[in-house]
C-alpha cells in the first residue's frame, strides 16, 4: 500500500466482523504482527489498532467468482500479480538511481542513467530511429533541458506542481526526439532519479502519474507474449517486461521480491509491516 508517500507491504487479515480480531487473540500472536490490513464486512469494533481497517460490502464478495488454478508461466494473465512486476519494476531502477545518486552528483546521474537508457534502446531496435551522433546530441542537451530544471527543484526541495510539471517534461522537446522516446527516456531515467529526490507529498504525485499515463505506443513482443493484455497504460508494459525479464520465475510474494532486491536497505520510502497509522485516519 501506498500512504503518506511510504509504500507499505505487509500481510492482510480478513474477518466477517472487526471484533473477531480481539476474539482471536490476534494482537497478542507475534504471527499476525506483520499485519497491514484488516478487511471486514462490518466495523464493530472499539479497539484502536496499529492498522487500517477496510469495510468491504459482502454481497461483492460472495458474487465473485473463483478463478481456475494456473501454473507459474500464467500468473502474468491475472491483473494483480502485473501491479506488482509494475511496481517492483519503477522500484528496482529507482534503488539504481539511489546508488548512482550516493556515487555521483546529480547531473552525473542523470548523464549516466539516460545514457545507459540510450544504449539499450539502441541495442532493442531493430531498424534505428536516432544513429549514435543523434543519442549523442540528446544527451548533450539534457543539462540545459526542463527535465534537468525539474531534477534540480526537486534536489532543492523546491514547491513542484508535479502534475505539470511531468506533463511538461514528456510534452517539451529536449533536442528533437519525439514523444515515444522521451517518455521512455522520463520513464527510465528521469522519474526514478526524482522518487529519490522528492519529498512525501511529490512522491505520492511521482507514483499517481506511473500509474495513469498512457502508452503512446504498443510492444511488438508484449503483444506475441501477452495477446490478451492490455498496453493502454505506461505501468501494464512495465510489468509484462519486468515479468519476462526473470521469465516469470521471480516469487509473486511482493515483499519477499522486494526483500530480494534489497529496496529496504536502499530506499527511505520502503517500510515492510507496522505501519505508524491507526484505523481513526
Amino acid at each position: 500500500m501506498l500512504l503518506d508517500g511510504i509504500i507499505v507491504t505487509g500481510n492482510a487479515e480478513f474477518h466477517r466482523f472487526a471484533s473477531e480480531w480481539e476474539q482471536h487473540k490476534h494482537g497478542t500472536n507475534p504471527m499476525y504482527k506483520n499485519v497491514i490490513l484488516h478487511i471486514v464486512f462490518q466495523d464493530d469494533s472499539l479497539f484502536q489498532a496499529k492498522f487500517e481497517t477496510l469495510v468491504i460490502d459482502e454481497s461483492e464478495v460472495l458474487n465473485v467468482k473463483p478463478a481456475p488454478l494456473q501454473s507459474d508461466e500464467e500468473l502474468i494473465k491475472n491483473a494483480e500479480d502485473l501491479q506488482h512486476f509494475a511496481l517492483i519494476r519503477l522500484l528496482r531502477k529507482a534503488a539504481e538511481a539511489q546508488k548512482m545518486l550516493n556515487q555521483y552528483t546529480l547531473e552525473d546521474s542523470l548523464h549516466r542513467l539516460s545514457n545507459e537508457f540510450m544504449i539499450n534502446y539502441e541495442k532493442k531496435r531493430r531498424r534505428p530511429v536516432y544513429d549514435n551522433n543523434q543519442l549523442g546530441d540528446i544527451l548533450f542537451a539534457l543539462k540545459g533541458s526542463a527535465i534537468h530544471t525539474f531534477l534540480i527543484e526537486l534536489s532543492n526541495g523546491d514547491s513542484v506542481n508535479i502534475p505539470d510539471k511531468m506533463l511538461d517534461i514528456i510534452k517539451i522537446k529536449i533536442l528533437n526526439e519525439g514523444a515515444a522516446f522521451r517518455r521512455e527516456l522520463v520513464l527510465n531515467a528521469v522519474l526514478p532519479l526524482a522518487l529519490c529526490l522528492a519529498e512525501e507529498s511529490s512522491r505520492i504525485n511521482l507514483f499517481l502519474w506511473y500509474w495513469s499515463t498512457p502508452a503512446l505506443n504498443r510492444y511488438g513482443v508484449l503483444g506475441r507474449f501477452f495477446p490478451d493484455l492490455s498496453q493502454k497504460f505506461l505501468w501494464q508494459q512495465q510489468g509484462m517486461l519486468e515479468y519476462m525479464r526473470n521469465h516469470g520465475k521471480k516469487s509473486n510474494v511482493f515483499a519477499d521480491a522486494l526483500s530480494d532486491y534489497g529496496f529496504d536497505e536502499i530506499l527511505n520510502f520502503y517500510r515492510l509491516g507496522n505501519p505508524p497509522f491507526n484505523n481513526e485516519k
